[in-house]
C-alpha cells in the first residue's frame, strides 16, 4: 500500500476498472477487501455493503489490484491514500471510458435529416432572411404577410441553432479523443485497450465534422481571412457624418474596428456583421435624433464599399493560391459542470479546420488542411503555444497528407 495513510479518498474501482482494462504496475499493489467467509463472490470495499448482510461471517483480506479486479463489487468505494498510483490511473481510464457514451447512438430519423437539408439550404443565403434589414421593404409589406414573414424568421433561428449545435458537439467530440490521447500518452499500457475505442469514435467525429461543414459556406471564410489583410480605411468628412460633429472621426474608427474584428473570425457572411456598425454609431448619437438616419445610410454606404474591398481581396489571383497547412487544435479547457464551456477557439478557426480538413491524425490529434492563402496567413497569424499551426513541406513533396502530417513535429513548435 501506498505510505500516506492520514489522508483517503473513497473511490468505486468496481466501476472504474473492468477486467479488460490493463492495469500495467498497477495490478501488484495490494489493496484491503473485504468477502464473506466463504471466499466466494464479489469483494467489497467496506464490510457495511449491503450485499453483505446476508454472510454469516465477513472476513478482511489483502489482495494484489490485478487478482481482485475480474470480483470488485461495483457498488462499493474502497478507501485509497491520495498517493496511491490506482488513483490517477484510474482518471485515466475514465478518460478513455467516456468514449463509449458517444458511440453506438440512434441514428437520425428522416425529420431530422430534413431539418438539416433545409438549414444548409437556409444558411446558404445568409444567416437571417433576405432584405431583413432593410426597413423600406419591411414598412411596405402587407399585414397578411407578416406571418410569413415570422415563419421565415424561425426558419432562419432554427437554421442557426443546429449550425451551433453541430458546431459545439463535434468540438466536445474533438475534446474527448484529445483528452483520451493525453491519457494515453501518460499511460502507454493503456494504448491496445484504448485503440478500439479510440478508432470507433473518429468514425463518430468524422460523421459530425461532415455534418458541421455542411452548413457553413467556405466563401464567407475566405471573404472572412481577406478583411484582415484590408488596409485601414482613411476618415473623411462625409456629408452625412455632420450630426455625430466632433465624434465623427472617432465613431468612424470605432466602427471599422468593430466591423472588421468580427467579420474576420466570423462564419457569416459580410452583409450580417453590419448590426455591429449599426449599434457604435447608435451609441454615438444616445438619444440625440438630428442627423442619424443620414449617418446610418452613410455608414451603410461604407460597409458595402468594405464589403466590395474584401470580395475583390477574396476574388484577387495570388502566387499560391492554395497551400497544405498543418494545426493542432486546443481542446475545450475542463469546466464545472455548473460553468459554460469557453471555446479557444474561434467560430471561423473551428469552421475553417472541419471545412477544409483533408487528413487527420487521431493518436496525434492533428489536421492537415488544404486552404486558399489567405486563409493559411490567417492561421499562421493566430498560432499559439495552445494551438500550433505550420506549413507542411513548403519546399513541396510528393508525400501524401496524411503521411507528411504523421512526420510533422509540431511539438517542436513549443519547446522553449
Amino acid at each position: 500500500m501506498s505510505s500516506t495513510l492520514g489522508e483517503l479518498r473513497h473511490v468505486m474501482l468496481g466501476s472504474i476498472f473492468k477486467p479488460e482494462v490493463p492495469l500495467g504496475p498497477t495490478r501488484d499493489i495490494l489493496i484491503t477487501c473485504h468477502a464473506s467467509a466463504t471466499g466466494k463472490g464479489k469483494l467489497h470495499g467496506s464490510p457495511e455493503c449491503r450485499t453483505l448482510r446476508s454472510a454469516a461471517s465477513v472476513n478482511q483480506i489483502d489482495i494484489p489490484f490485478g487478482e481482485a479486479v475480474e470480483r470488485l463489487c461495483a457498488n462499493c468505494r474502497w478507501p485509497l491514500p491520495t498517493d496511491s498510483p490506482i488513483l490517477p490511473l484510474g482518471a485515466a481510464v475514465n478518460e478513455v471510458d467516456s468514449l463509449t457514451i458517444w458511440l453506438d447512438r440512434e441514428p437520425e430519423d428522416e425529420e431530422d435529416v430534413e431539418a438539416e437539408r433545409d438549414a444548409a439550404m437556409a444558411l446558404a443565403t445568409g444567416d437571417y432572411p433576405p432584405h431583413a434589414d432593410d426597413a423600406s421593404d419591411e414598412e411596405e409589406e402587407e399585414e397578411d404577410d407578416e406571418a410569413g414573414r415570422d415563419e421565415e424568421w424561425e426558419r432562419y433561428d432554427r437554421a442557426r441553432d443546429l449550425r451551433s449545435g453541430r458546431h459545439e458537439h463535434w468540438r466536445r467530440l474533438h475534446s474527448y479523443l484529445a483528452r483520451s490521447n493525453e491519457a494515453v500518452a501518460e499511460y502507454p499500457f493503456l494504448a491496445p485497450w484504448a485503440d478500439g475505442l479510440q478508432s470507433r469514435l473518429t468514425g463518430v467525429l468524422d460523421a459530425e465534422r461532415r455534418a458541421f461543414v455542411a452548413l457553413v459556406q467556405p466563401a464567407h471564410l475566405l471573404e472572412a481571412a481577406a478583411v484582415r489583410v484590408l488596409p485601414a480605411p482613411r476618415f473623411s468628412g462625409d456629408p452625412g457624418f455632420a450630426g455625430l460633429g466632433a465624434e465623427a472621426e472617432k465613431t468612424f474608427r470605432r466602427a471599422w474596428y468593430e466591423w472588421s474584428r468580427r467579420a474576420a473570425w466570423s462564419w457569416r457572411r459580410l452583409e450580417d456583421q453590419h448590426f455591429s456598425v449599426y449599434t457604435v454609431v447608435s451609441d454615438a448619437f444616445g438619444r440625440r435624433r438630428k442627423g442619424k438616419p443620414e449617418a446610418h445610410s452613410a455608414f451603410r454606404q461604407l460597409t458595402a464599399d468594405w464589403i466590395r474591398q474584401a470580395r475583390e481581396q477574396a476574388g484577387s489571383p495570388a502566387s499560391t493560391p492554395w497551400q497544405l497547412v498543418a494545426v493542432k487544435a486546443p481542446a475545450l479547457p475542463r469546466t464545472h459542470h455548473s460553468e459554460p464551456e469557453r471555446d479557444p477557439l474561434t467560430i471561423w478557426e473551428a469552421s475553417v479546420i472541419a471545412t477544409y480538413q483533408v487528413a487527420f491524425n487521431r493518436k496525434a490529434g492533428t489536421t492537415a488542411l488544404l486552404v486558399p492563402h489567405l486563409i493559411a496567413e490567417q492561421l499562421l497569424t493566430c498560432a499559439s503555444d495552445d494551438m500550433p499551426v505550420q506549413l507542411l513541406a513548403p519546399q513541396g513533396s510528393a508525400l501524401p497528407a496524411e503521411v507528411l502530417l504523421e512526420q510533422w513535429d509540431h511539438e517542436s513548435l513549443t519547446r522553449s
